[in-house]
């Protein structure tokens, strides 16, 4: 494959953000969900490795020597940046399919805005970006196609959503399932529904939404803050069939690392309060009443966790006095704001 960069300049209806890192026994399952896409429009799966250990790269590698067309009479090419080494082929019988699968030097997990950058090379050819993180999937072959024409039908709409069925060890638990008819979620729903209202792998969105001058959502790239700013204009539609699968607690997973550390957990609910104030200040208020509830929630969470688990009764044994007094300062204006 010859380093034939920039011979080809294409628009792509949709680009999939897929990142992962540690996810060797599940990226195929996302990999195959992507290339069964029926389109009428060109796409391109962005495969962003965040330097795994396991076995990930290779398994990706794998994929595409195998299922992408990687010929030097191809328009493949390879190149490398100063933070990854990048691979772009099209699909050799899904003629709408291309990848760009990027594998990082070193782990971005803490510089979220240098992969962003990286993924821009590709986003901004495209129209609408879906996402799906490597340990999750989708369940039919026309849901990129199905979330494109309902964008395309509903212009006052910046994000489109689907249901989501959770699967745990190969069984399906429950579904993430906001509405039993399509219809525009509300941003007062997404802002209380929480980061569990929606399967982030079942969100569209416009590329024109991730770059306007919304900061709250910049300062915590969370997938909660990325909900509600693609509710701010005009809410999300929602489509009722579940065409995504969430797969809960997988190794590698984002959740299941989290739940392990409370004090990463202790410092990550109260930057969602932080930047839900920010959301507050940069809405002007307009949505006062259903932050303030939604804090409300989140600090009364903070004070329930206490009494259940002996790890917080142990954290809190090692708080200086300054930090406890805070602490119980902001867990009673939380109770006094219900």
């Amino acid at each position: 494959m010859n380093n034939k960069i920039g011979m080809e300049e294409l628009e792509y209806g949709v680009c999939i953000r897929c990142y992962t890192y540690n996810q060797s026994a599940y990226i195929l399952d996302a990999l195959n969900s992507f290339v069964i896409q029926k389109t009428s429009f060109p796409y391109v799966i962005i495969v962003v490795d965040d330097a795994s250990t396991d076995g990930t790269r290779r398994v990706i590698s794998d994929f595409v020597c195998t299922q992408f067309d990687i010929k030097d009479s191809s328009i493949a090419y390879q190149k490398e940046t100063e933070h990854a080494n990048i691979i772009y082929a099209r699909h050799v019988s899904n003629k709408n399919c291309y990848i760009a699968s990027v594998f990082l030097k070193r782990n971005l997990y803490k510089e979220a805005s240098l992969k962003s950058d990286i993924v821009d090379e590709w986003r901004n050819k495209s129209k609408y970006e879906a996402l799906c993180e490597g340990d999750d999937w989708w369940l039919t072959e026309n849901k990129l196609q199905t979330q494109y024409d309902t964008l395309e039908e509903h212009l006052e709409v910046d994000m489109c959503a689907c249901g989501t069925i959770c699967y745990r060890d190969g069984k399906a638990i429950k579904e993430i399932s906001p509405s039993s008819t399509n219809r525009t979620l509300t941003v007062n729903e997404t802002i209380l529904g929480g980061g569990g209202f929606l399967g982030t792998n079942s969100l569209m969105c416009r590329v024109s939404l991730l770059h306007d001058n919304f900061q709250f959502w910049r300062f915590f790239r969370l997938d909660y803050f990325l909900q509600i700013h693609g509710a701010l204009r005009g809410g999300i539609f929602y489509l009722s069939d579940c065409m995504s699968a969430y797969r809960l607690s997988s190794n590698g997973s984002w959740t299941k690392t989290f739940k392990k550390n409370y004090n990463y957990w202790y410092f990550h609910r109260r930057k969602v309060i932080y930047t839900l104030e920010l959301l507050n200040i940069e809405t002007n208020y307009i949505h006062k009443q259903i932050i303030d509830q939604k804090i409300s929630e989140l600090y009364i969470g903070l004070f329930n966790f206490g009494f259940k688990s002996s790890v917080f009764h142990d954290a809190i044994k090692q708080m200086s006095l300054s930090r406890k007094i805070a602490y119980i300062i902001n867990v009673c204006y939380g109770l006094l704001r219900r």
